[in-house]
């Protein structure tokens, strides 16, 4: 049974099922495209891409023991600055970052004890939580901005896919 849920998952890490891979998400999404807003109070995709590599990055320290206070991560890390977002290289290495995440997690399934807690600070609370839950926060946190990133291609009329 263990061993059925770990291939599904990272089915699911793939976009089986649930959603599209995150290649078919960002396919043909130039740098310049990417830093387009479909209006000033919504994010950019380069935007999403950034925020969502950030917090695939803070779950996998947090898996491999690494403690991060999820409440005190710093605005720049955690969105793109002006100076990101002057560089094109910068979205290319985002977009290269995702596809070695996604293996990342796929390795760290295999080999970390799911069960096994860790803490993370959530305001001034430390929370136990299983490495499981973890697994599932950055499945469900890339789904969601995944969605996010083709709603807002699909606005502004930069999507080529279904």
């Amino acid at each position: 049974m263990q061993t059925q849920l770990f291939i599904d998952m990272k089915h699911a890490l793939s976009g089986a099922l649930t959603h599209l891979s995150s290649e078919d998400a960002l396919t043909n999404l130039t740098p310049e495209k990417a830093k387009i807003k479909p209006e000033e109070k919504y994010h950019s995709c380069w935007d999403l891409l950034h925020h969502l590599i950030a917090w695939q990055n803070i779950v996998i320290q947090n898996l491999q023991g690494e403690f991060r206070d999820w409440w005190n991560i710093p605005e720049d890390e955690n969105w793109p600055t002006e100076e990101d977002l002057s560089d094109e290289q910068n979205f290319v290495n985002l977009k290269d970052q995702l596809k070695i995440n996604v293996e990342k997690i796929k390795h760290l399934l295999d080999i970390v004890n799911l069960m096994e807690f860790v803490k993370i600070c959530r305001g001034e609370e430390m929370e136990p939580v299983t490495k499981f839950r973890l697994m599932l926060v950055f499945l469900q946190h890339t789904s969601y901005h995944l969605g996010q990133i083709v709603t807002t291609r699909k606005i502004l009329g930069i999507w080529d896919g279904n």
